[in-house]
């Protein structure tokens, strides 16, 4: 199973929820989204507890990325859907992405990136490697 937690602003006009609605999500036990197609699914969990996993160095770079912090435990086999879900929030939205492995960027430097690239690692390289 794959896992990142997408964090947007809380006063957000766009939420996962939405997107999940739109393309077909159902409501699941503890309000689980899931959206399943042929080989491929997506899980979506509202959970703000994930936030008490951060350490001081973590809160500090998040309040960087994102003021008042909603936070989604995204997981899913396969990456279509995934990947349409992290490219469907605004442009103008401060989101971020924590992968769990080291990484916590702005979603706007991930969405475009094949999820495959970065969902486990620990540092992002850039588009020749390094």
């Amino acid at each position: 199973m794959n896992t990142i937690i997408l964090i947007i602003e809380r006063d957000s006009p766009w939420s996962p929820e939405m997107w999940a609605s739109d393309h077909e999500g159902k409501r699941g036990i503890d309000n689980q989204l899931v959206i399943e197609r042929k080989e491929e699914w997506l899980s979506i969990v509202r959970d703000d507890r994930v936030l008490d996993d951060f350490d001081e160095a973590e809160r500090s770079r998040l309040n960087n990325l994102v003021i008042a912090p909603v936070t989604y435990l995204l997981e899913w086999r396969g990456h279509l859907l995934v990947e349409s879900l992290l490219r469907s929030v605004p442009a103008n939205l401060r989101a971020a992405i924590d992968n769990d492995h080291g990484l916590l960027l702005p979603l706007q430097e991930l969405a475009s990136k094949p999820i495959n690239d970065w969902a486990r690692a620990s540092t992002l390289k850039s588009a020749d490697g390094v």
